[in-house]
């Protein structure tokens, strides 16, 4: 499994669970429930992808195809632009920058949480309660701060922050940060509001200039009606316990739809199991060995510079056919020149996936060995 396929199928995983929890928890009182089903749909997204990856077959076979000539006829060329390699540096580079950024956000808010403050607030284990408070009021603040510190609610939210960072092109990320975010307040609330009668009132007279975008959890929010209304929702958290049962069919779907493979099957997929022998039918490219020839001639590209010093040489290039066909580990074995070694590996990676191995009427994985010869055109 390639990077953008696992990059894909995390936020497939993602969304489905995601939209799970819309539908069918996001309106109940059971907030460590909730919280649960955000961290686990964070989790499962990044784990899932790889364990139904590692349900493929461990390499019996091994061949190697025949030698396949590539002449340059142009005096070398340059390589050609590869628009899917630049796309993925830039997302890399936007991922970094944001990553960047919130550590330095992280360094500022907590240096800042041993400042004087207007308001309450918490990140991690520091705790920020105004000063010129009636004594009831600081201390209805200072329960809903101690259980965003106890629960590790600034946890939570680093990770999801990273994860918004990470796949920052799907905003859905950002959006179940903000659920989650929600969700803190909802339990802090539960708890603080045991801790004085008119609490309502102290949330309505706390609740104007609040930052848009703030690390720290903070007793004032903009999301005040939703935070009132939860307070005096009538639901019990017992009736929505039954619901958690509901992730699975929604794991299964996940999983499902992540199992999708780039070319059709030959076969039923197998189990990871290590068979030995020969295959009935050996790994083909994609309309035989003609179209392999085809698409070495058309896509290789003889490296200028080799091409001006005059170097030939057959370079060896070893890579796994797995059992959806994808290609894996591709690796040269036998190098010529690291301008050549690169020109092969490029080739070989941009292969569309080939028609696996058959044994016993099931796809199995199997090794190949691709020798390319570059040799320059003769005068």
């Amino acid at each position: 499994m390639g990077p953008l396929s696992y990059f894909l199928k995390v936020n497939v995983v993602f969304a489905i669970l995601f939209l799970a929890y819309l539908l069918v928890m996001r309106k109940e009182t059971w907030f460590n429930g909730r919280r649960a089903w955000l961290l686990a749909s964070s989790a499962l997204a990044l784990a899932l992808p790889v364990l139904l990856n590692s349900l493929g077959t461990e390499v019996s076979f091994s061949y190697t195809l025949p030698v396949i000539g590539i002449e340059d006829k142009a005096g070398g060329t340059e390589h050609p632009i590869d628009i899917l390699g630049i796309v993925t540096a830039i997302h890399l580079t936007v991922s970094f920058l944001l990553i960047t950024k919130l550590l330095f956000l992280s360094a500022r808010t907590y240096r800042n949480m041993s400042e004087p403050n207007s308001e309450a607030s918490s990140f991690f284990s520091r705790v920020q309660l105004p000063r010129h408070v009636e004594d009831a009021d600081r201390k209805a603040m200072w329960h809903h701060e101690q259980v965003h510190v106890a629960h590790g609610h600034s946890f939570d939210v680093m990770l999801f922050e990273f994860l918004s960072a990470l796949f920052w092109s799907n905003p859905l990320w950002r959006v179940a940060l903000k659920e989650l975010r929600l969700v803190h307040e909802h339990s802090a609330d539960a708890v603080a509001g045991r801790h004085h009668t008119a609490y309502d009132s102290l949330l309505v007279a706390q609740a104007f200039g609040v930052p848009v975008r703030s690390l720290a959890n903070r007793f004032r929010s903009s999301n005040l009606k939703t935070r009132l209304q939860m307070m005096n929702n009538p639901r019990s958290p017992r009736r929505a316990r039954p619901r958690l049962l509901l992730a699975l069919p929604a794991i299964l779907l996940a999983a499902t739809l992540t199992s999708w493979q780039a070319v059709p099957f030959t076969g039923p997929a197998v189990n990871k199991t290590t068979v030995g022998g020969e295959v009935e039918k050996k790994p083909m490219f994609p309309g035989g060995m003609d179209a392999l020839v085809q698409y070495l001639g058309t896509n290789v590209k003889y490296p200028k510079a080799a091409a001006k010093a005059g170097v030939e040489g057959v370079c060896h290039v070893a890579f796994l056919v797995q059992a959806d066909g994808q290609l894996k580990d591709v690796a040269v074995i036998k190098s010529v020149r690291d301008d050549i070694d690169a020109e092969a590996l490029r080739v070989v990676k941009g292969m569309p996936a080939w028609e696996p191995a058959t044994k016993d009427g099931k796809v199995v994985a199997a090794k190949m060995t691709l020798p390319i010869a570059f040799k320059l055109a003769s005068e």
